[in-house]
């Protein structure tokens, strides 16, 4: 985890990952349309691969004799049957890696998409919580035990028993049992602050 807090303390509901996964495919698959527009030039070498693989599985010698090289037509039948068939193999099973290998990265992409989408919004808050409580976009909180301060920063989590800030002071993150605890936004609600100025 980014910010080294345990997540054990803090469970997600099937709905908050279900909503925070819908949004992190989203905005992983408008870096992805990025990417691929930033790099045409493999989406062209990977059309003419595939067009070559094609053209191999669907020439004359896999389906019939016409067209096939004279030293095949030479060949007693049964010998042409054979080539054939063994060509036709081990084209199949040249394919097979490369079959295994997608099935494996189409599974693999929900992990890949979730922890790409999580540290790039992870980077983005650190950016904000490195900035003083009163310059940052992102709300300030104080958390006060018994009325006594205990600690000022950004909320990272919470839970019923737990809560995770960075704190602004000490520039790292901390866990917090909520047991007591007071927490306190240091920023005024927007209607009173327009109302200040």
């Amino acid at each position: 985890m980014y910010w080294n807090i345990d997540a054990g303390l803090f469970p997600k509901s099937t709905d908050w990952i279900l909503i925070n996964g819908y949004y992190g495919v989203v905005d992983r698959s408008i870096a992805m349309l990025a990417a691929m527009f930033g790099n045409a030039h493999w989406l062209l070498v990977a059309a003419v691969i595939l067009g070559a693989y094609l053209f191999i599985l669907m020439s004359p010698i896999a389906s019939t004799s016409a067209g096939a090289p004279p030293w095949l037509l030479k060949q007693p039948e049964w010998c042409r049957r054979l080539i054939r068939k063994l060509l036709l193999s081990a084209l199949f099973f040249s394919a097979m890696p490369c079959a295994l290998f997608l099935l494996t990265a189409f599974m693999a992409v929900p992990a890949a998409l979730g922890e790409t989408a999580g540290k790039a919004a992870a980077e983005s808050d650190a950016i904000e919580y490195m900035k003083e409580c009163q310059v940052s976009k992102m709300p300030c909180v104080e958390l006060q035990r018994e009325g006594k301060a205990i600690a000022t920063g950004f909320i990272l989590d919470s839970s019923p028993s737990h809560i995770a800030i960075f704190d602004a002071k000490e520039k790292r993150s901390r866990i917090l049992v909520m047991d007591k605890l007071e927490v306190l936004s240091n920023r005024m609600p927007l209607l009173q602050e327009r109302n200040a100025r």
